[in-house]
């Protein structure tokens, strides 16, 4: 059982809204000629940038260490081409141990393919658990 009740007329479209009386709230919906059921517009909490200013804050302290990664990879050919070598012959230990001699503080999980290296830094377990800044470089 439903109350419809009309909001305005514009062109070939009319839009409605319509009470649902097992919800007690309001939803606007058009009713297009052409179609045999209604068109719902979903309406959106009141938003809040608490929880985003926050995951902002927290990744701004990994961008030193990214930044000492990236650096690194750009001032040293001898480092990158270490790094290029291991990472293509498979051995992870060695890559693993090139990224933590850099002297970075958040050590960050490394994966690779033929096309080049992903770095993915996060806080592992510290709380909030909000957020990870993940760097992709091709070599390929």
């Amino acid at each position: 059982m439903e109350e419809v009740r009309i909001l305005c007329t514009k062109g070939m479209a009319t839009m409605y809204q319509a009470l649902y009386y097992h919800r007690n709230t309001t939803t606007s919906a058009a009713f297009h000629p052409y179609l045999h059921y209604p068109i719902y517009f979903r309406e959106f909490p009141e938003v809040n940038p608490a929880k985003l200013m926050d995951s902002a804050k927290d990744t701004l302290t990994l961008l030193p260490d990214v930044e000492a990664c990236l650096k690194q990879l750009v001032n040293s050919p001898d480092f990158s081409k270490n790094l290029m070598s291991a990472a293509q012959l498979s051995k992870t230990a060695t890559v693993e141990q090139l990224i933590k001699s850099i002297g970075i503080k958040e050590i960050p999980k490394i994966s690779y393919n033929p096309d080049g290296i992903t770095l993915n830094f996060d806080h592992k377990n510290k709380p909030p658990h909000c957020c990870y800044l993940s760097v992709q470089l091709r070599w390929r």
